[in-house]
C-alpha cells in the first residue's frame, strides 16, 4: 500500500535532478486539511537554494517536469509558498479493495522490520498479590505493541520479569503466616509494611484446607515461637513466602492468558540470584572502572554515561541494592542479541529513563537499543466517582474483577484509547454500555453490520473482488482512503511505541463505513454495482478485523 508514495518520491527526485538539483531532498506528508489532497511535499522549499529558484517557481517547474503514473497519483497543484499537493487516483484506491479481499488475514502485513529482533518487557508486577488495573493497562499496551511489530515483520518476544527474591519474600511469608494462624484460631498481627489484602486471607484459607496444613500445624506446635518452626526442610516463613509467590505467579499467568496475552518467557529474579549474576555484573563493572567506593558503599559511575547522578549498587553492609540485579537482568537482554529492547514501566520509574541505559553503556553495550516507556496513571471511575486503589491497605481493584465486569474486549480497547504518555480515565459504566457511545461497541458493530449485509444478500463473505472500477462515489473513495491508511497507522504505532493511533483509525474506519452505508445502496442496484459494493464491504471487514486483532479485541459477526 506504499506503492503510490514510493512512486511519487522517485518521480519528484527525478524531476529535481532534471532541473539541476543533484542532492534532492523529498519529504512526503499528509496535508492537515484533507481538502488540499492526500499527499503534500515541501520539496520546492527545501530544494530552492540548490535550484537557485524561488520556492513557488520551483514548485511550478517541478510539476512541469514531473512524470507520474496517472493510475496512482494525480497532481492537484501548488499551494501557499510552494507546497505541492497530490491526490490518489481512483484506480489506485479501488485496487485497495481488491488487495484487502485477496490478502484477507495478511492485509496490512509488511516486511518493514524483517530481521529485527525485539523484546518487550511489560507488566512485571511483584508476585505479592493479584494483578491490578495498572498492570492491565500495561498488558494491553505491551501486547498490542508486540502484535504490531510482528505484523511489520519483526520477531517480537514478550517477557515478564518476576521479582521473586529479596525482602518481599520474607514479608509476604510473614503476612501469609499471620493469616494462616487466624484460620487456626490464633490471633496474629501482620507486621508493619506487610500485605493486608483479602487475597492473602483467601490463600491462607486455601492452605488450611490443604493436605500440607497438617504438617504445618505439627511444626508450629513444637516451638514457643511458631514463626521459628521448620517445615519441609526450611523455615515456616520462607516456605510460606515461596508458596504464596508461586500461587500469585500462577494467577498472573492465568489472568494474562484470559486477557489474550501470552508471554514468551517468565524470567525469575531467583534465576539471577542462583547464578550470582548480580555479582558477576558487579565484577565486570569493576573491571571497566565503572565502580567507586564511598563511605563503605559501592556506586556505579552512571553520571559519566549521561545520567544525572551515580547510584549505589552495594550498601555499606555488603548487600546489593535492587539496582544491581536489575542491571544483571538487563545485561542478559543485551547478551541475548536483541536489536531493540523496550521496558514498559509505571510513572514512578522516571529515574530509569537514563540510569539503566547509562549502566549498560558502562558495561560496553549499545544503550541506544534500550527504550524505557513510562505508562501514566489510571483513574478508574464508577458512576463518576473515583475508585481508590491501595494494595497495602487491601483496597485493590483486581484486573480479573474489572475484566469480568466489562469484558476482555472493552477493557483492552479502553486501555489503548489514550496515549501512553497521558493519564487514562476509565469509565466502567461506559465500557459496559451496548450503544454507539461505547467506542469499542461502535467499531465492533460496524464489523457485525457488514456480516448482516452478507446475510441479507444471501451470500457467504465474497472471497474475490469484482467490478471495483465502479467504486467512484465520494463516500466510497473516502472509505478506501481510510483502508489504505492501515500500514501507515501500524508504522506510526511502531515508531511512537504506542498503539493508541490504532483505536483512532478503527473509529474513523467505522464512522466512514456507516457514512458510506447511509449514502450508497449496497443491495438492490445493478448486479455489477452490488458486487463492487459488497467487495468494498468485505475489504472494510478485513481491515476492521485486522485492526481489532492488533488491539487484542474480537471481531464479532453478530451483536
Amino acid at each position: 500500500m506504499k506503492r503510490a508514495h514510493l512512486h511519487l518520491e522517485q518521480a519528484l527526485t527525478s524531476a529535481l535532478h532534471e532541473i539541476g538539483v543533484t542532492e534532492a531532498k523529498v519529504i512526503l506528508e499528509r496535508p492537515r486539511d484533507p481538502e488540499h489532497g492526500d499527499i503534500a511535499t515541501n520539496a520546492a522549499m527545501v530544494n530552492a537554494k540548490g535550484a537557485n529558484m524561488q520556492p513557488r517557481k520551483l514548485a511550478e517547474t517541478i510539476l512541469e517536469k514531473l512524470k507520474v503514473d496517472s493510475s496512482l497519483i494525480v497532481p492537484v497543484g501548488v499551494a501557499g509558498p510552494g507546497f505541492i499537493n497530490f491526490r490518489f487516483a481512483d484506480h489506485y484506491l479501488q485496487s485497495i479493495a481488491t488487495l484487502a479481499v485477496e490478502q484477507a488475514s495478511a492485509f496490512g502485513q509488511s516486511e518493514t522490520l524483517k530481521g529485527q529482533r525485539v523484546q518487550i518487557e511489560f507488566v512485571s508486577a511483584n508476585p505479592t498479590g493479584p494483578l491490578n488495573v495498572v498492570s492491565a493497562r500495561a498488558a494491553a499496551v505491551g501486547d498490542s505493541l508486540s502484535r504490531i511489530f510482528r505484523l511489520l515483520g519483526a520477531q517480537c518476544d514478550r517477557e515478564f520479569y518476576v521479582n521473586d527474591a529479596g525482602n518481599q519474600v520474607e514479608l509476604l511469608g510473614q503476612s501469609y503466616f499471620c493469616r494462616y494462624l487466624e484460620t487456626q484460631g490464633i490471633a496474629a498481627e501482620i507486621p508493619e509494611g506487610g500485605y493486608r489484602g483479602e487475597y492473602i486471607a483467601e490463600i491462607a484459607r486455601k492452605l488450611a484446607a490443604d493436605k500440607d496444613s497438617e504438617e504445618l500445624r505439627k511444626a508450629i506446635k513444637i516451638v514457643d515461637k511458631p514463626w521459628k518452626a521448620n517445615v519441609f526442610g526450611e523455615s515456616v516463613i520462607s516456605w510460606l513466602g515461596r508458596r504464596a509467590m508461586d500461587e500469585f505467579i500462577s494467577r498472573h499467568e492465568r489472568s494474562l492468558e484470559h486477557f489474550r496475552v501470552h508471554m514468551e518467557r517468565w524470567f525469575r529474579e531467583s534465576e539471577l540470584r542462583e547464578a550470582k549474576a548480580e555479582w558477576n555484573a558487579l565484577t565486570e563493572l569493576e573491571k571497566r572502572g565503572a565502580i567507586f567506593q564511598q563511605e563503605g558503599a559501592k556506586f556505579v559511575r552512571t553520571s559519566e554515561y549521561g545520567d544525572g547522578q551515580d547510584w549505589v549498587v552495594v550498601t555499606s553492609q555488603g548487600r546489593p541494592t535492587y539496582f544491581l540485579p536489575d542491571i544483571a537482568y538487563h545485561l542478559t537482554k543485551f547478551r541475548r542479541g536483541y536489536d531493540l529492547i523496550i521496558d514498559i514501566l509505571g510513572p514512578d520509574h522516571h529515574s530509569y529513563l537514563t540510569k539503566m541505559g547509562a549502566a549498560m553503556s558502562a558495561l560496553g553495550e549499545d544503550a541506544k537499543k534500550l527504550e524505557i516507556l513510562l505508562l501514566q496513571h489510571i483513574n478508574l471511575l464508577r458512576d463518576g466517582e473515583p475508585v481508590k486503589m491501595s494494595k497495602r491497605a487491601g483496597q485493590i481493584i483486581e484486573m480479573d474483577e474489572l475484566v469480568e465486569e466489562v469484558g476482555v474486549d472493552a477493557a483492552r480497547y479502553f486501555f489503548l484509547m489514550r496515549k501512553t504518555t497521558t493519564p487514562l480515565d476509565f469509565d466502567i459504566e461506559l465500557a459496559k454500555r451496548h450503544s454507539d457511545d461505547n467506542p469499542v461497541f461502535y467499531v465492533q458493530y460496524a464489523h457485525a453490520r457488514i456480516e448482516s449485509i452478507f446475510r441479507r444478500a444471501g451470500i457467504e463473505e465474497p472471497s474475490e473482488s469484482s467490478h471495483v472500477e465502479l467504486l467512484t462515489h465520494p463516500e466510497e473513495l473516502k472509505l478506501l482512503r481510510r483502508l489504505r491508511e492501515l500500514t501507515d497507522v501500524c508504522a506510526e504505532c511502531a515508531t511512537t511505541r504506542d498503539p493508541h493511533a490504532m483505536t483512532v483509525w478503527l473509529r474513523e474506519v467505522a464512522t466512514q463505513f456507516h457514512r458510506f452505508y447511509h449514502h450508497c445502496r449496497v443491495i438492490g442496484d445493478s448486479a455489477e454495482l452490488q458486487a463492487a459494493r459488497l467487495t468494498l464491504c468485505r475489504a472494510t471487514q478485513v481491515a476492521l478485523r485486522t485492526g481489532l486483532d492488533l488491539c487484542g479485541v474480537s471481531a464479532p459477526k453478530e451483536m
